[in-house]
């Protein structure tokens, strides 16, 4: 099942070489290590992408995030929902700082309640990544606490009730 406002695309993960494939230089880009995996985050192997879209799959919605081309949709970025997590990574740099990640958790909300959750959590937002907190709090969330992480990397939590 597709979730879409007529701009953006959440299209389910096909568990396919295509996905994997597209996604792998996305988690390559120092930028985006930087903020969805925390300081220090080495590349990914084609291998680690597989991995960690298959574990992201078995515990929640696993989304590729699309907009519209001349030729269709192309994927920019994934996102999972779960009750407790909501990875978002806009992978394509060009689509950065656009509103995307606004429409994407608008979608994410809806599709909570549609399904009956009363509550989402962002989990693990990094201190340095201003653009991810601003997100979350412009589409309601709040902020719920702050943490080490086993790194020692300080992150905030923040949760929305539905």
């Amino acid at each position: 099942m597709y979730l879409t406002d007529g701009v953006v695309r959440l299209r389910p993960y096909q568990a396919d070489d295509a996905d994997i494939d597209q996604a792998l230089s996305w988690y390559q880009d120092p930028e985006v290590l930087y903020y969805s995996e925390g300081p220090g985050t080495e590349p990914f192997s084609r291998a680690r992408v597989a991995s960690m879209y298959d574990y992201l799959a078995s515990h929640g919605e696993l989304y590729m995030i699309e907009v519209p081309t001349p030729d269709g949709f192309r994927p920019i970025g994934d996102v999972m929902l779960s009750e407790d997590t909501m990875p978002i990574v806009i992978g394509d740099p060009n689509w950065r700082s656009r509103g995307i990640g606004s429409r994407v958790l608008r979608l994410l909300v809806q599709r909570a309640r549609d399904v009956g959750w009363t509550r989402l959590q962002a989990k693990h937002i990094w201190k340095d990544n201003v653009r991810s907190q601003r997100l979350f709090t412009t589409c309601g969330f709040v902020f719920m606490k702050s943490g080490i992480d086993d790194a020692g990397r300080l992150f905030y939590r923040y949760q929305i009730t539905l």
